[in-house]
């Protein structure tokens, strides 16, 4: 039986995220956050990301965009099961608020991706903390005890 980190992955989509040498101390971070993510994916065209969710329909897949293709993508991927969940960077958090209204998927608009990781990271904990009490309650206690340390972890940093 698959268990969350067998299915957990992370997108980040942005038109300069797949630049020779662009971005490479967040991407850093984010490949380095928890060994129970499967994938980080860095996708910098909207068709990559919805052709991803299409064909990959077992997969639990978390976002974060920027804040012009969140406004032309969210609400077209947000009803697909297998996304999780969306975080948005932006230079403006208002008029992307406004635009993208109440979004069920939508976590937060950041400004600063240092903050948005923090939040991320936070939300990880949590996640991985519920599928421990899952596991312990189908009796897969060894597999539980590895997402309760990694929540515990990810809450101390």
């Amino acid at each position: 039986m698959l268990s969350l980190k067998d299915i957990l992955k992370i997108c980040w989509l942005d038109s300069h995220i797949c630049e020779n040498g662009q971005h490479e101390q967040i991407k850093f971070r984010c490949q380095n956050m928890s060994e129970l993510i499967s994938e980080w994916l860095f996708f910098d065209s909207s068709d990559k990301l919805t052709g991803y969710l299409a064909n990959n329909p077992n997969v639990q897949l978390i976002t974060i965009m920027s804040g012009k293709l969140a406004r032309q993508l969210l609400a077209l991927i947000s009803p697909m099961e297998n996304l999780h969940s969306a975080y948005v960077l932006t230079i403006d958090i208002e008029k992307n608020k406004k635009a993208l209204g109440v979004e069920p998927k939508l976590k937060e608009i950041f400004n600063d991706e240092y903050v948005l990781l923090g939040r991320l990271q936070k939300d990880l904990s949590k996640l991985f903390w519920e599928e421990g009490k899952k596991l312990t309650a189908s009796k897969r206690d060894q597999e539980a005890r590895v997402y309760f340390e990694e929540a515990h972890r990810l809450d101390k940093n």
